[in-house]
C-alpha cells in the first residue's frame, strides 16, 4: 500500500476465476448475471455454444462447465423449494388461518432439503467462493421463505441467514462480523 493508492475492502476475500477465452468469459458473465430460478433459453444456448467450441483455455472451460452445472442444479432444486412452499400455502392457507402440526412426510422433506442445501454449500472449495455466494443468493431466499412458514424447525436452520441471501456472504462485511 503506497501513499494515495486505493485498496478495495473485499479484494482478498473473493476472486473471480481467470478466464482467458473471451467467448467463455462472456458465457460465464451471463450465467453469473441471470437469475437461476429459470435460466433463459438464450443464455443456455450461448453457454452450450461456448462450451462446444475448441479452446486453449481448458481451465476456463472447466469453470464455465461447473457454473453451468450448478445453475441447472439450482434451477431444479429451487423448483422443489417453491413446490414445497406452495404445498404449505395450500395446507395452512396464505395467511396461516388453518395452522396445524406438520405431517411427518413434510418434516422429513424439510430435513432432507436442509441437509442437501448444507452439503451442497460445503462442497465448494476455497477457490469457488464466487460460486458459493451465487448459490446462497439464489437458494437462500427460498430457504428463508420455508423457514418463515414453519415453526419448530431445528437450530440448524439458523445457519440459513439473510446475510447469505443478500450476496454479502463471504464479503468483507461477513469477515468482520
Amino acid at each position: 500500500m503506497g501513499l494515495g493508492s486505493m485498496r478495495f475492502y473485499s479484494e482478498d476475500v473473493t476472486h473471480m476465476p481467470n478466464i482467458k477465452d473471451p467467448v467463455l468469459y462472456n458465457a460465464f458473465k451471463d450465467l453469473m448475471a441471470v437469475s437461476w430460478s429459470e435460466l433463459p433459453d438464450s443464455v443456455i444456448s450461448d453457454v452450450k455454444n461456448a462450451l462446444s467450441k475448441n479452446t486453449d483455455d481448458k481451465a476456463g472451460k472447466e469453470v464455465v462447465e461447473n457454473v453451468f452445472c450448478a445453475a441447472k442444479a439450482i434451477e431444479e432444486f429451487g423448483g422443489i423449494l417453491i413446490s414445497l412452499k406452495l404445498e404449505f400455502d395450500d395446507s395452512i392457507g396464505m395467511s396461516g388461518e388453518d395452522v396445524k402440526p406438520l405431517p411427518d412426510h413434510i418434516k422429513n422433506a424439510l430435513h432432507t432439503i436442509f441437509d442437501r442445501y448444507s452439503t451442497y454449500l460445503n462442497s465448494f472449495g476455497p477457490d469457488e467462493s464466487y460460486l458459493r455466494k451465487k448459490v446462497e443468493t439464489e437458494l437462500g431466499a427460498k430457504m428463508i421463505h420455508l423457514k418463515m412458514r414453519c415453526s419448530g424447525l431445528g437450530a440448524e436452520w439458523g445457519k440459513v441467514t439473510v446475510l447469505g441471501t443478500s450476496g454479502l456472504a463471504g464479503s468483507y462485511v461477513e469477515q468482520r462480523a
